[in-house]
């Protein structure tokens, strides 16, 4: 039988010649919008679906997909994959292509990290109204970061941070260690580690225990001044408590690439501040990250024709 691939991807041309070199004799085609996606569904009867999701392509309408009868996997471009609700796991694999760009998402934290701790905002304010004004800042090297959620992306940021002479902290769900972090906490000692962060970093997936990680009274419990960063899920930190604290000088600043309405809206109050650094999602998005995508999802292909399993995920 032919192997027929369908890639939910709104500019195809990045990954389709890697597709079509590396899958000989499949079937591949595209579906670029949501309202493709249901006719491209009907006309193929994929056996496997190739998705890259983001705001202009969203989530929810890959999902129909993983629910075609005739899929037997679906490969998520990227590590998230709450955006699918629930599947049958008995029908369809779901594989996703966690870290594969952790050590460029680590990048970005850690330049957001430096940017906050020196106050280039600041400078880059001053530009634009030609002032020359000096100011002093804390060395990074010394303070402890707290990463919530030592994964393939938390590991790699305490890689660097650890370079650069920070304190680590951890929380994971396993409470296995390190290498790069000094102390390894289970999820129950969050509240404890927070007055000992001078950074805060998220990077949990979005999960019921972990909606609200981040909310008042957590907020309340950092240190003063401490910064955060988010680059997990915007469900993980309430937006309004943040602008609270924010307001209140307790928190001293704050990188958000993620967030619980995407796009931001225009009306959003974390848009006036000049002590929040918002990026619209792109973290990771090193210039050939689909054909990264698309590489793994070749690699699995590849260790499926040679009799491997496929390293499946829970449903829902």
């Amino acid at each position: 039988m032919t192997e027929r691939i369908l890639v939910l991807h709104d500019d195809p041309g990045e990954v389709l010649p890697l597709l079509s070199a590396r899958c000989p004799g499949a079937r591949i085609e595209a579906a670029t919008r949501g309202d493709d996606v249901a006719p491209a569904l009907a006309r193929l009867q994929p056996t496997a679906v190739f998705s890259i999701k983001h705001s202009g392509f969203p989530g929810e309408q890959h999902a129909p997909a993983v629910r075609c009868s005739s899929v037997r996997w679906f490969h998520v471009g990227g590590s998230g994959y709450e955006h699918l609700g629930r599947w049958d796991d008995g029908r369809v694999t779901v594989t996703n292509s966690a870290g594969v760009l952790a050590p460029f998402l680590a990048e970005t934290a850690m330049a957001a990290l430096l940017s906050l701790a020196v106050g280039l905002p600041r400078y880059a304010a001053q530009q634009q109204e030609r002032t020359w004004r000096p100011h002093r800042f804390r060395a990074v090297a010394g303070r402890t970061l707290l990463i919530v959620g030592v994964g393939r992306v938390g590991g790699e940021l305490a890689s660097r941070a650890k370079a650069m002479g920070m304190r680590v902290l951890g929380v994971r769900a396993s409470g296995e260690p390190h290498p790069a972090v000094d102390a390894m906490h289970g999820p129950e000692a969050l509240r404890s580690l927070l007055p000992q962060a001078d950074v805060v970093s998220l990077h949990v997936r979005a999960t019921q225990a972990t909606q609200g990680l981040l909310g008042t009274d957590e907020l309340a419990l950092m240190k003063p001044g401490a910064l955060l960063l988010n680059s997990a899920r915007g469900a993980v930190l309430d937006q309004r408590a943040l602008v609270t604290a924010l307001e209140l000088g307790h928190v001293g600043g704050a990188w958000l690439d993620v967030f619980a309405q995407e796009p931001l809206p225009t009306d959003d109050p974390l848009w006036a501040r000049d002590d929040v650094l918002i990026t619209p999602h792109c973290a990771d998005q090193v210039d050939d990250f689909p054909a990264r995508f698309a590489e793994r999802f070749c690699d699995l292909r590849d260790g499926l024709l040679r009799g491997e399993p496929l390293p499946g995920l829970s449903p829902g």
